[in-house]
């Protein structure tokens, strides 16, 4: 993890109520953390991830655009759903382990109970004919969602033909080539990298 992937937001180098003079945000409360991480779980229905970055990045201010959209390879890279990567190391940025396992806890907690409560239901009503209707209208509506995250992605991108070049690479491969995930971003991410260091060296 770069420096540049996550502001300086420990402890150390923050209260818990006052921002300090360069407009870092106030380091989150352990409860904080909980409650926006449990919201996320709550309110992540169709996929996590746009709750996550719009929670994270618009509404709380944690993280910038460009910096949810570094942190995100490394969270696939990592084994685990990606959310629950992020908010373990936004958790142990803030507040050390004590944080990460609040962070995932709180995610966890809703869905758990939601989910426990919605296989019993679908144990019970899941071949009814509504039921396959109600999961075929959520479809299109879970989709938007990604969609949408993607686009607001696609804005933090270093500019230039490079960028450009690697996410149709990175979208043949996976979408079209059916390439492990994890060997497309073995070999592109260190090309991107090369990249973005190439075009700083110029600057």
């Amino acid at each position: 993890m770069t420096a540049h992937t996550i502001r300086d937001i420990s402890p150390a180098a923050s209260s818990s109520s006052d921002a300090d003079t360069c407009g870092t945000p106030p380091v989150p409360t352990s409860y904080a953390l909980l409650k926006a991480f449990f919201l996320i779980g709550l309110t992540g229905f169709g996929g996590v991830l746009p709750w996550a970055r719009r929670m994270l990045v618009e509404r709380l201010g944690w993280m910038t655009n460009r910096e949810f959209a570094e942190l995100l390879p490394l969270a696939q890279l990592l084994p685990g759903p990606n959310v629950a990567n992020i908010a373990t190391v936004l958790g142990r940025q803030y507040r050390g382990a004590k944080g990460a396992a609040i962070a995932v806890f709180g995610l966890y907690l809703a869905p758990t109970i939601i989910t426990i409560g919605v296989g019993y239901a679908y144990a019970r009503w899941g071949h009814a004919p509504i039921t396959a209707h109600l999961f075929a209208g959520l479809m299109p509506a879970a989709t938007g969602l990604v969609i949408a995250t993607v686009l607001k992605l696609v804005t933090s991108l270093p500019r230039g033909a490079a960028s450009i070049v690697l996410v149709a690479a990175t979208f043949i491969a996976v979408a079209i080539m059916k390439i492990p995930l994890l060997i497309v971003l073995a070999v592109l991410g260190p090309l991107g990298t090369i990249a973005v260091l190439r075009r700083a060296h110029k600057e």
